[in-house]
């Protein structure tokens, strides 16, 4: 083999070799640029993940804070109208007590006032009659009087009020065989103006 082909030879493994060589060089850098790249991009995908899931955290707080307070705002609304409803109730129930309480004492006030008229009437007839034949059956109807008089004052004490029971009390004694004569009148009039009293009052 002559020189120039030992020459050509070598020039051509140079060659060749430095192709390899350069080939491999580029192809390592494409490589570790690719891992780069392929990292940033994973990298990007982490931190918009990241930044997605926090912005959907704050906006489920956001959610759930609103809904608590809507909530909130709710029971309270629920509350105070359940309140006014009771209210009302509580009112409608007071008024309607007051309103049977009067009219149970008015009842038992009129029969009072009914049975101690009876009761004074029969007394007057008695007292007209002493001395006569029709004196004894008087005095029994004036008695009877007196017994409705006394059942009527019960009703009338089991009423009340006190000032009420009072008056009726001495519209009672006043009806006594040795009462005066005039003591029935104002004990009257005493026992109607407790009576009104107590009505408007209730």
């Amino acid at each position: 083999m002559s020189d120039a082909v030992m020459t050509a030879w070598i020039a051509a493994g140079s060659a060749v070799a430095g192709a390899l060589a350069g080939g491999a060089v580029t192809g390592w850098f494409t490589l570790a640029a690719a891992r780069r790249q392929a990292q940033s991009t994973v990298d990007a995908a982490a931190r918009q993940a990241d930044a997605a899931w926090a912005a959907g955290q704050r906006q489920a707080e956001a959610a759930w804070e609103a809904g608590r307070r809507q909530a909130d705002a709710a029971w309270e609304a629920g509350r105070l109208q359940a309140d006014a409803q009771l209210d009302v109730a509580r009112q409608t129930l007071t008024a309607q007590s007051l309103a049977a309480q009067r009219e149970v004492r008015r009842a038992a006030y009129a029969a009072f006032l009914a049975a101690t008229d009876a009761g004074h009437q029969r007394r007057l007839e008695w007292q007209r009659a002493l001395g006569s034949a029709e004196a004894a059956g008087c005095r029994d109807r004036y008695r009877a009087a007196l017994s409705a008089v006394t059942e009527t004052l019960t009703r009338v004490q089991l009423e009340g009020p006190d000032p009420v029971s009072a008056a009726a009390e001495a519209v009672e004694r006043s009806l006594d065989a040795n009462a005066s004569p005039g003591h029935y009148q104002s004990a009257h009039t005493g026992f109607l103006d407790a009576a009104r009293t107590a009505l408007a009052a209730s």
